[in-house]
């Protein structure tokens, strides 16, 4: 059984080669990226065995051709990292989305996946000045893109919070800010180092996975829209796929269950739709 993701070292960017990765992009352009992502995609494929392993193990999960797929999943990973990056610069077109009425989204907190990407929503919502959001990250990357943020001075219409540092105070921020009509983001496939015994055991491809409960009972205490959200490559494009949760209880362990079952079912639809786009590359069983 491979390590958790929290117990391995990262192998994403860091600090400095997202500042290195942004003078390239600005002197040469987002080709001299993309080349480079493939070769790292590549490297990684062959070279970090846990990663590798977790990937091949997801897709005779999901009864795809493991080393096929997982090559693709590295390499689509890898671009998607580009697109990411031009997201983060302010250069991102947003014509490349297909989402319904942007609008209908008012103070609503949605519960994310590690399917597709969903950071690069942040070009289109920025075109909306009225819209601002709030985004909870692993504490290491909230640190990262805040500094890359700070040392260019890029302006953007997002804070972002540690999701291992919630506390009262962060809980009335974020209520006041849902009430105003401003988005929370958060995901809900990743169980946080912090709080890695606080779980929920879901169905997931006929096998067990353990899925945070603290992003649940997060949104739930925010009495705000929650909504279940991809926003997934099809071509050139992202397409942006949410679903609204509706089915609340009469009491609240009842409507915690079946919230839980929803977003349960919602990772596996998705999953299975955008199954190059899973980009978790981490045990997920038991």
């Amino acid at each position: 059984m491979a390590e958790k993701w929290f117990r391995l070292p990262e192998a994403g960017a860091g600090e400095k080669r997202l500042l290195l990765s942004y003078w390239a992009y600005r002197i040469f352009g987002a080709w001299i990226l993309r080349v480079i992502a493939i070769f790292v995609s590549i490297t990684v494929f062959l070279c970090v065995k846990e990663r590798r392993e977790a990937s091949l193990r997801f897709y005779r999960i999901i009864k795809k051709a493991p080393l096929m797929s997982s090559l693709k999943q590295f390499i689509n990973y890898g671009n998607a990292l580009v697109d990411k990056f031009i997201s983060f610069a302010g250069d991102f077109d947003t014509e490349r989305f297909i989402i319904d009425n942007l609008e209908i989204y008012n103070g609503a907190f949605f519960i994310t996946t590690h399917i597709g990407n969903i950071e690069i929503l942040r070009s289109l919502i920025s075109k909306f000045k009225d819209k601002r959001i709030n985004i909870f990250l692993q504490a290491n990357a909230c640190r990262v893109f805040n500094n890359f943020l700070k040392k260019f001075e890029v302006k953007v219409n997002a804070e972002v919070f540690p999701v291992e540092e919630i506390n009262l105070e962060t809980s009335i921020l974020i209520s006041e800010r849902l009430k105003a009509g401003e988005l929370v983001f958060m995901a809900g496939d990743r169980v946080s180092a912090q709080n890695s015994n606080t779980v929920y055991k879901a169905d997931f491809f006929r096998k067990k996975i353990p899925l945070p409960l603290g992003t649940l009972r997060f949104a739930l205490m925010m009495e705000a829209p929650i909504y279940f959200i991809v926003c997934a490559k099809e071509g050139k494009k992202y397409k942006v796929s949410t679903r609204k949760f509706e089915n609340y209880k009469k009491n609240k362990k009842e409507t915690i269950n079946e919230l839980k079952r929803e977003y349960a079912e919602f990772l596996e639809e998705y999953t299975l739709k955008y199954p190059y786009q899973f980009y978790h590359f981490y045990d997920i069983t038991e």
